[in-house]
């Protein structure tokens, strides 16, 4: 009888210990299944945010249709910027420009990724980059364009449209109140008068030679060169 317990005994402890050692190794496993499972997640991140801040620590800025604004532009210059694993910047253009201030906005910053990191910065040209999609490339350290790449357009123009004789036809016609003489210059109401026009001139004049001043300075050009290229034609790259 002493036995047959003793027996029974040894064999219920046996069954306990597989029993614990089944739960330590459910447990186990489970920890590192868990642990498995955070590397993974952790090198798909990894990949991504790689994959964002460019292949190879090079940075790439997409640069595409009319430029109106400059600032989600200048926040993806200021990440690659602060970021010390880009080495290099690639700005990706395929514009036709825009605006004078959005695009001298993006060539600062781009002057300042080059300048104040020593970062390396490369203007790739698509289809077409002009007219400020060239003033941005200017502060590349490099310029690259394909044969057939449409480029240039060095100018700054201004549309003003005169319907007066067209509001004279459907009857309309404007009561102006204004603070000073020149408060409603460029209005489509009437005609320019020549002082307007020279006002307005002297605005594009400053405008370009802002343009001019920037290709000689960053192509390290001419200046007589530059201007005599300098009068809003295009080139193929």
């Amino acid at each position: 009888m002493f036995k047959e317990e003793s027996v029974k005994k040894k064999i219920t402890k046996k069954k306990g210990k597989r029993k614990t050692a089944l739960i330590v190794g459910i447990v186990a496993g489970g920890i590192i299944l868990l642990i498995l499972l955070v590397e993974i997640v952790g090198l798909s991140i990894f990949l991504a945010r790689r994959a964002e801040l460019g292949v190879g620590n090079i940075g790439v800025i997409d640069i595409k249709g009319p430029i109106y604004s400059s600032k989600e532009i200048i926040e993806k210059i200021h990440k690659y910027k602060k970021n010390r694993m880009v080495k290099a910047l690639v700005i990706r253009l395929e514009t036709p420009g825009g605006g004078v201030a959005a695009s001298q906005e993006i060539y600062e910053e781009l002057s300042k990724v080059r300048e104040e990191k020593k970062k390396v910065v490369v203007a790739s040209l698509g289809g077409v980059a002009t007219s400020g999609g060239y003033y941005i490339a200017c502060a590349a350290d490099k310029i690259i364009a394909n044969p057939g790449t449409v480029t240039g357009s060095i100018g700054v123009v201004m549309h003003i449209s005169n319907l007066e004789e067209l509001f004279k036809k459907v009857g309309l016609k404007f009561e102006v109140i204004k603070s000073g003489t020149h408060k409603d210059i460029g209005s489509p109401s009437r005609a320019m008068t020549p002082k307007e026009r020279a006002l307005l001139q002297g605005v594009i004049n400053d405008v370009h030679d802002q343009f001019v001043e920037i290709i000689v300075k960053e192509r390290n050009l001419d200046k007589r060169k530059v201007r005599s290229l300098a009068d809003g034609r295009i080139f193929t790259g």
